[in-house]
């Protein structure tokens, strides 16, 4: 396999070997590619988490477990203000 990089990639890997952060160029491109495949595999979970969600809710509107509008949107508000409130 063929690898072309752009310069602004190849400063960025040299300067890293240079650091002593890693021995060698191939060493940065492993790493790299470590976390990429970790944040492909937490997008992964985080849609199954998600589609997980979806069907249990799915499930409680079905089962008439649904509240008015009305307390869900009292209740974002709610949220919405808590979280103003703790970054002040």
């Amino acid at each position: 396999m063929s690898i072309t990089l752009q310069p602004e990639q190849e400063r960025f890997i040299q300067e890293q070997v240079a650091r002593g952060r890693f021995k060698s160029a191939n060493e940065v491109l492993a790493h790299a590619l470590i976390l990429l495949e970790q944040e492909y595999q937490e997008d992964e979970a985080w849609i199954e988490d998600v589609r997980q969600k979806v069907d249990e809710a799915r499930a409680e509107v079905e089962r008439g477990e649904v509240l008015p509008l009305e307390t869900v949107m009292a209740q974002l508000q709610e949220k919405f203000r808590q979280a103003r409130e703790d970054r002040a």
